[in-house]
């Protein structure tokens, strides 16, 4: 699945299961930033913000409450008009 393919939330099941998935992903991705935050690396940090900003908008509108605490400082921005 491609940055810019996008998850239907009412799909079927599948696409259900890929919705679940990028979730458990951006958890994971804003966890791997928080240690890496921590322990003062920079660079890993940046690049972790821009792959969870960019798994956020893979998942879209339809899960911003659960994703509402993985928040990250890189502005939203559209990859899809680059």
């Amino acid at each position: 699945m491609g940055v810019t393919s996008g998850v239907k939330i009412n799909g079927d099941l599948g696409a259900n299961d890929a919705l679940d998935e990028l979730v458990a992903l951006a958890r994971m991705i804003a966890y791997a930033r928080q240690v890496a935050q921590d322990v003062k690396l920079q660079f890993a940090t940046n690049c972790l913000d821009l792959a969870l900003e960019a798994v956020k908008q893979e998942v879209g509108e339809g899960l911003t409450r659960e994703l509402a605490e993985l928040s990250s400082p890189v502005p939203l921005l559209s990859i899809k008009s680059h």
